[in-house]
């Protein structure tokens, strides 16, 4: 698990995944960490949201790694699971475009997901789901798009490619806790257009959450043991 920031607690997908029997490594490479070398084995890798850009990539060299790091897992068909930064990353590598909305809106509360055909193998149905982003993804040549999100925000909300990389751009793994967090460090963008107020996500919160975790834990049971039994 690559995260990017100095999280409050761990989030709730690598709870479940931890208390569900996987041994997981996080690997911090803004603090200097190293990547590892993919051996093909792994029951797959995630790749975590953070406060960096895709359109900095020369300001955060260890970004570029990572982007490597998602061309090895692709290689060797190791199963990949990228959220918000790391869907944009992939997005990246897969040669879509990763930029800021052209309006200068961003989003900061829960929205509606609209599933798509093809992803209703991956979703059960509509979610009300938890975004924090300025910087969304086109469609990347090739890929499946699974959800849209709002049009005039990030229209673009999950893509599949092949049958072990997967892409989210919004965050079903952050807990209250978490959230607090972001209403505390990232207060200043409470406002921008787009954005809900915090009362507003503290409803959407209280209201959304329950479904919205339940809906991820078995994504994440499904997605890695169903790669780790073939």
């Amino acid at each position: 698990m690559i995260e990017h920031w100095a999280v409050a607690e761990p989030d709730a997908g690598r709870r479940h995944l931890i208390a569900h029997g996987h041994d997981v490594r996080v690997v911090e490479p803004w603090r200097g960490e190293t990547l590892p070398v993919l051996t093909g084995d792994e029951a797959g890798v995630m790749i975590m949201g953070g406060p960096q850009m895709v359109t900095d990539l020369a300001v955060y060299p260890y970004l570029s790694a990572e982007c490597a790091l998602i061309e090895q897992a692709m290689a060797k068909s190791v199963p990949l699971v990228g959220v918000c930064l790391g869907s944009q990353l992939i997005a990246h590598v897969l040669g879509a475009s990763v930029d800021f909305n052209p309006e200068g809106r961003m989003a900061m509360g829960f929205y509606p997901l609209d599933v798509t055909s093809a992803g209703r193998d991956i979703f059960d149905g509509p979610l009300m789901a938890l975004s924090g982003n300025q910087q969304g993804w086109t469609v990347p040549p090739g890929a499946t798009m699974l959800s849209h999100g709002n049009p005039a925000l990030t229209p673009n909300q999950a893509f599949r490619t092949g049958d072990t990389t997967i892409g989210f751009q919004f965050h079903p793994e952050v807990t209250r806790t978490i959230l607090d967090q972001w209403q505390t460090e990232f207060a200043g963008l409470i406002g921008r257009s787009g954005t809900q107020s915090k009362s507003e996500q503290d409803d959407g919160f209280a209201r959304h959450d329950a479904v919205l975790k339940a809906w991820y834990f078995d994504f994440l049971d499904r997605w890695f043991q169903t790669h780790l039994a073939t």
